[in-house]
């Protein structure tokens, strides 16, 4: 293995005629914002001080390949490489409107260091020195309109792509220093241009000493992502590299247009806890998803020992567990799709890796012309009510740690798997220790039990949005001195934080409760369905006949009382329990 280590100037890099940059399929996307670009201009801009004086600086390394068309394929510093060229192109842009002859070089210096040149022709517009092999379909499409001849703020301006708000930001700071400074504006232009900024660039010798270096790089704690190595890894050995980096696009793609999954870190670690079920491992010890799957050190590396990341269901099972994390609701019936809406209320997230093994074992439903939703989603309607049920319960006793709930999780998965019958289990905590334990909760596990309660309380036949909810007091949480005799101020404090006295409401209509007498309430309450929430149990009660305080006739109100939070308590504790306990 052998390495070019040179140091050079980054105009002279970019700007060197014929040069071309390629970053390639098993990089990750471009993933520089604005912090980052601030910190680069923070430093470029310290080094220039006041223009005298100016020394050398050190961007940074670059590690690369040279292929057999003298493309430099970059292994190590493309975030790097992709926002100079950003900046350089916002010079450009800076000097494109400027008619003066004397400026014309730093357009055409700056323009090289962005497209060809040709001593005759000039730039050509059409032949960037940067291309990108990784790049995400929308962000190409944006990155083709930087790299243009012409381009306008106006035109780029709300784009969400980072390509497009760092080269805002590059022209913006441009646009306010050559204000500002205008007397120092030639100088701090020619810093960029002259032997000043430098990197060092590694050449390697062939493009197997750089995937080894791209490894071995970023396991060692260079800021990639668990995927992005995972990824690299994969491309050293798949046979058909295009259509794996076209796939993994297409992955990428697809989480970066939705809200529900983060990254493929989350994919591959669903993944792990998969393999681990299928070789019946209970262990509740945190692995990592990288020795999990690169080394062979440990016989619970099973993702290495049995080459999992090479097997040829790998991603296409990856790209349908991204299809069904991204919405749930496209592959599971009705019923199941409220199961996850309750599950995603819960604690933390260590119920997915049930749910992801459910996905698994039910993978080959994908391969159908015509997805059957009935047949994909059977065992989800069975097995959904059981994870919520033995999760909820040590959740009920207060004992729903991270350590304990994976604990559940994977001998539920093991059982499943060896297809025996669950026998983890807790039991419903007795009416008194319930109402304590619950009565102590926060907001947050709150907002849990009643969201459960609610969809109890319906038997499953509604569909409702947890994601504009909030839990209401139906006695004021502000003590008022209101003429009714059942509350003083004293009972006023020890019942408005029972879980008989909360509910769940939308955020607008709790706002429009705030803390009104219940009878204007349950004005509020009756609409509930016109509002597009089906909350039924908020419905029932406002419609429900209260006890009733008369002053007058003409004048009588319906009031919210003890008995009313102690017979609701008593609700909620023997549907939960009867929920929880059943054979669902």
């Amino acid at each position: 293995m052998e390495f070019k280590p040179e140091k050079q100037y980054i105009a002279k890099l970019l700007g060197e005629e014929g040069q071309k940059f390629i970053i390639p399929e098993y990089q990750r996307p471009y993933r520089w914002t604005k912090n980052e670009c601030e910190t680069l201009w923070d430093d470029v801009n310290g080094v220039f001080g006041n223009g005298e004086n100016i020394e050398e600086y050190f961007l940074g390394s670059i590690v690369a390949f040279e292929s057999k068309k003298s493309e430099l394929e970059i292994i190590d510093g493309q975030q790097r490489i992709t926002t100079l060229t950003l900046l350089f192109r916002a010079f450009y842009e800076c000097f494109s409107n400027d008619a003066a002859k004397e400026k014309q070089r730093y357009l055409e210096g700056f323009g090289k260091c962005v497209w060809e040149h040709d001593l005759d022709k000039g730039l050509d517009f059409k032949n960037c020195h940067l291309s990108s092999k990784v790049i995400a379909d929308r962000d190409e499409k944006i990155l083709k309109k930087l790299l243009s001849e012409k381009i306008t703020i106006e035109d780029i301006k709300g784009n969400n792509s980072n390509y497009a708000k760092n080269y805002i930001f590059f022209y913006e700071k441009l646009e306010e220093f050559k204000l500002k400074d205008t007397l120092l504006w030639e100088k701090f232009c020619k810093m960029f241009l002259t032997n000043r900024l430098f990197i060092l660039l590694v050449i390697c010798d062939s493009q197997e000493s750089a995937m080894t270096i791209f490894n071995t790089l970023n396991s060692r704690g260079l800021p990639l992502s668990n995927a992005d190595i995972l990824k690299g890894y994969i491309y050293k050995k798949v046979k058909n590299k295009e259509k794996f980096a076209n796939d993994w696009k297409d992955i990428e793609t697809k989480i970066e247009e939705s809200e529900n999954v983060k990254d493929l870190d989350f994919l591959f670690l669903q993944y792990m806890h998969i393999i681990r079920a299928e070789n019946e491992d209970t262990n509740t010890t945190t692995q990592g998803i990288l020795p999990f799957f690169t080394k062979t050190d440990k016989k619970e590396y099973y993702g290495a020992l049995q080459d999992w990341l090479y097997k040829p269901e790998t991603m296409p099972f990856i790209s349908n567990l991204s299809d069904f994390w991204i919405s749930p609701k496209e592959y599971l019936s009705e019923k199941s799709s409220r199961y996850i809406s309750i599950l995603n209320l819960f604690q933390n997230d260590t119920w997915k890796f049930f749910v992801s093994y459910l996905v698994w074992r039910n993978k080959n439903c994908f391969n159908n012309d015509t997805f059957n939703k009935n047949k994909f989603s059977k065992e989800f309607d069975k097995f959904l009510p059981e994870l919520i049920k033995y999760i909820t319960l040590p959740f009920l006793n207060n004992n729903a740690t991270t350590g304990v709930v994976k604990e559940i999780v994977f001998k539920m998965n093991v059982s499943l798997y060896k297809k025996e019958n669950f026998t983890i289990g807790n039991s419903m905590p007795k009416q008194k220790v319930f109402f304590e334990i619950i009565n102590s909760f926060d907001t947050r596990k709150i907002k849990y039990i009643l969201f459960l309660y609610a969809y109890i309380y319906s038997k499953f036949k509604e569909d409702i949005n947890a994601s504009d909810l909030e839990v209401e007091h139906i006695l004021p949480k502000e003590w008022q001195n209101m003429d009714v005799s059942d509350f003083d101020e004293e009972s006023h404090k020890k019942y408005v934080e029972k879980i008989g006295n909360k509910i769940l409401l939308d955020k607008k209509s709790n706002i429009k409760c705030s803390n009104n007498f219940f009878a204007k309430k349950q004005e509020i309450y009756k609409k509930i369905y016109d509002k597009g929430y089906n909350l039924k149990e908020v419905y029932d009660l406002g419609i429900k006949e209260h006890s009733v305080l008369k002053k007058k006739e003409e004048n009588k109100r319906s009031i919210w009382e003890k008995k009313d939070i102690e017979n609701r308590e008593e609700e909620i504790y023997k549907n939960l329990n009867s929920f929880l306990s059943s054979n669902n």
